[in-house]
């Protein structure tokens, strides 16, 4: 049964080429943020129906949750829209990487949601 030897060999050298690229740290991997833009009713209206289809099932409904497992994103710091996107497009801990599943005006309209506190701070 020789032919397992090379198939073992792959799945070997498939592994650890994982294992290497998931030793990139998240910030040095580039980010297309677009230019800020004014927050308006409507992103933020937008930016709900993104998180409710994209982020609600870990980080809750209306971002309630108790902070506990996730992050609780109503007290992401309004100041560090880069650090949002970094997250949202390479994850961090326990959240996965949205890059590729999510373009840049759809992070943006997230960032509205969660920037306003859900249109609390508009």
């Amino acid at each position: 049964m020789r032919w397992r030897e090379p198939i073992l060999c792959a799945l070997a050298l498939t592994g650890a080429a994982l294992a290497q690229s998931n030793t990139v740290p998240a910030q040095t991997l580039p980010v297309e943020i677009p230019p800020a833009a004014p927050f308006t009713a409507e992103a933020v209206e937008k930016g709900r129906e993104q998180f409710h289809r994209t982020c609600a099932q870990c980080h809750g409904r209306n971002m309630v949750n108790a902070g506990t497992t996730v992050y609780d994103l109503r007290k992401f710091p309004t100041e560090q829209r880069e650090r949002f996107y970094n997250s949202v497009t390479n994850g961090k801990g326990n959240m996965p990487s949205f890059k590729g599943a999510l373009e840049p005006e759809a992070i943006e309209l997230l960032w509205n949601y969660v920037a306003t506190r859900g249109g609390k701070e508009l």
